[in-house]
């Protein structure tokens, strides 16, 4: 298989590009158009994940068709479902979307959750799935990160591995920590490895853990007891809207410790529903919209945006400085499908073991996620700490931004 080199999206969306390959001609009773399918949350509270990821979708297809397609024929999103994070809703709708035999590669539901319920029915039905934001790292390595991944199952999303490694560097600067998670496996999993993460790097270290379900509206008790723990620093392992919710909580407890949050807590329902108390919250996310020149692909992929779509909910409202979570949103949705398509181009097919071995040579792909993706029949995550950066939310010009700080 051919290198991916750093290059332009433009350059990749030419048939061929990746490879060298000619394009074949479509085969007597191959399907016109290469079609993929996935399942989100596209409504509910929390569909700035769902529909951002279709967003991205969309525009990657958008791309490869102006471009005269793959390999002479055109891509379609053929399956797009709503199961707005629920598991059970996820997986009928993978159920359906498995039915449908001309489906060739698809993307993984926006949340651990849903990608947990049925990620074992991808696995085996055998056809390549790229995980988009699910931050379980049982997801793609179900024995643990010393075994072999899922034969099939690829992710370009911050694995709470990576996440915690970079959370517990900066909060390793306190001794006494809250952590506040989620009862999810995302959450879970989260509380679990940062609080590892942060005893090898401080053994002082007084960790209090609490936990709460998802969309609860009352985590004063939660609080409370992190509160009188004497928390210097609290950590938040959840969702935006949950995350608003804590933080109005905490100012009315009058709580005051240097305040940590995933990247799927600082997002847009984050700032909806706290408005200024999210100023000087500090979190982990991606870099690669936040590092001044961007990366080529990176640069690239905001231009298509705003153009687009403009400075609307997910772009945020300052045209030179996109909110941080579109790359956790609509560009981890843009990444997956360009990595299926970029595939496909170099395999030269659409068959599952020609797709997945194309995947597993993916070496330096020009993404959003990263400036330089790659994929080993071993690793099949992309994300490494170097791709994250710590950012703080500030007030500029009337605007609640990220900053990257290291």
């Amino acid at each position: 298989m051919a290198r991916i080199g750093r290059r332009g999206f433009g350059a990749l969306a030419l048939a061929g590009a990746a490879s060298g390959l000619a394009a074949p001609r479509v085969a007597r009773g191959q399907a016109t158009t290469i079609k993929f399918g996935f399942t989100a949350a596209l409504t509910g509270p929390f569909n700035e994940f769902g529909e951002g990821i279709r967003r991205g979708a969309e525009i990657a297809v958008e791309e490869a068709n102006k471009a005269g397609g793959v390999n002479g024929r055109r891509v379609e999103l053929a399956e797009v479902l709503d199961d707005q994070l629920v598991p059970d809703r996820a997986v009928q709708n993978m159920r359906r979307i498995l039915d449908n035999r001309e489906i060739v590669g698809l993307m993984a539901p926006s949340g651990s959750g849903p990608t947990l319920a049925i990620v074992d029915m991808v696995q085996a039905d055998g056809r390549p799935i790229i995980n988009p934001q699910a931050q379980t790292p049982t997801i793609v390595y179900p024995n643990g990160p010393d075994r072999p991944p899922r034969p099939n199952v690829f992710s370009v999303a911050i694995s709470n591995t990576v996440e915690s490694e970079k959370l517990a560097a900066a909060l390793a600067g306190f001794r006494n920590i809250g952590i506040l998670h989620e009862s999810t496996g995302y959450g879970v999993t989260g509380a679990q490895l940062v609080r590892a993460e942060i005893q090898a790097k401080r053994r002082d270290a007084r960790i209090t853990v609490e936990s709460y379900n998802q969309r609860a509206q009352d985590m004063t008790a939660q609080l409370v007891r992190v509160q009188r723990a004497g928390a210097e620093a609290l950590l938040v392992i959840g969702l935006g809207a949950d995350f608003a919710v804590i933080r109005r909580t905490m100012s009315r407890l009058n709580m005051n410790p240097a305040l940590f949050g995933t990247a799927g807590a600082v997002t847009v329902p984050y700032i909806e529903g706290a408005g200024d108390l999210v100023v000087g919250t500090r979190a982990a996310s991606h870099a690669s919209l936040g590092r001044r020149p961007m990366a080529a692909s990176a640069q690239r992929f905001v231009d298509l945006y705003r153009a687009k779509y403009g400075t609307d909910r997910w772009y945020g409202p300052d045209p030179a400085n996109p909110l941080i979570s579109l790359a956790a949103t609509v560009g981890s949705g843009y990444d997956c499908i360009n990595l299926l398509i970029d595939a496909i181009r170099r395999a030269g097919s659409t068959e599952p073991a020609a797709i997945i071995g194309a995947l597993e040579a993916t070496r330096d792909f020009p993404g959003v996620t990263s400036a330089a993706i790659s994929f080993t029949p071993q690793e099949h995550t992309s994300l490494k700490v170097g791709d994250l950066g710590m950012y703080e939310m500030v007030k500029r010009d009337g605007r609640v931004v990220l900053e990257l700080r290291d």
